[in-house]
């Protein structure tokens, strides 16, 4: 199921950023920016009534943005804010990429075509890269095995004392 999940976040993301790289597995060295991270840091099964479940996943979403640019006279000498020439800012860009993923991924279409609902949209900058969480939890039902019947059954019976 995560990896169903995964792919259902991916898609949208890639509907909405189609220049940016998305990285599912690893982020390989030397990649280039902007692009998106997508992992699951912790999913978590919970047992109800017969054969339901309850099943939660937290995912992370990393944004990296375009890097600086040296050549530009604001970039280069390190200005905090808006950049006047390359319309670079310092998280301005994560801001506005947590803005969208937070309409993104509130409903995601499985490939079943079902839709889940994301739950404890946040989003966090730390060292210029966009760290967005989201929950999807749903209920699920346990495959159950059907009953295997006896094949034999003997019943021997008697009345006691004669009664009735």
């Amino acid at each position: 199921m995560v990896n169903e999940l995964i792919r259902a976040i991916a898609k949208a993301i890639k509907n909405e950023f189609p220049q940016c790289d998305i990285f599912t597995e690893e982020l390989e060295q030397g990649f280039e920016s902007p692009c998106f991270f997508i992992f699951c840091e912790g999913q978590r099964e919970y047992d109800k009534l017969d054969v339901r479940f309850l099943a939660e996943h937290t995912f992370v979403i990393e944004y990296f943005p375009k890097e600086r640019n040296q050549n530009c006279c604001c970039c280069a000498k390190g200005d905090n804010g808006d950049c006047c020439c390359c319309a670079k800012g310092d998280n301005g860009d994560c801001w506005e990429v947590q803005s969208k993923l937070n309409r993104l991924l509130e409903l995601i279409a499985l490939d079943d075509g079902s839709l889940v609902r994301g739950t404890n949209r946040k989003g966090e900058i730390h060292d210029n890269v966009l760290h967005f969480f989201v929950d999807y939890d749903f209920y699920m039902l346990k495959r159950k095995q059907p009953d295997e019947y006896m094949e034999v059954l003997n019943v021997y019976e008697k009345t006691r004392n004669g009664r009735k």
